[in-house]
């Protein structure tokens, strides 16, 4: 049995190739906090940012 997907808004502070720091907000869907958190990660990284704190994550209500 797969847990329920849930969406999660976040919140986390990356920094660019010239050192810049920014906040990044948004909303992923999951089936884990922990899942989350990575999909997070993955994804400012994949647009060329560098996490630089942690991914602060709260569930979204429907």
């Amino acid at each position: 049995m797969s847990a329920r997907l849930s969406t999660w808004k976040f919140t986390v502070e990356a920094t660019d190739s010239t050192g810049r720091r920014g906040k990044h907000r948004g909303l992923v869907d999951s089936h884990s906090e922990t899942a989350a958190r990575q999909g997070v990660v993955e994804s400012v990284q994949a647009a060329g940012y560098q996490p630089c704190g942690p991914v602060q994550l709260t569930p979204k209500r429907k």
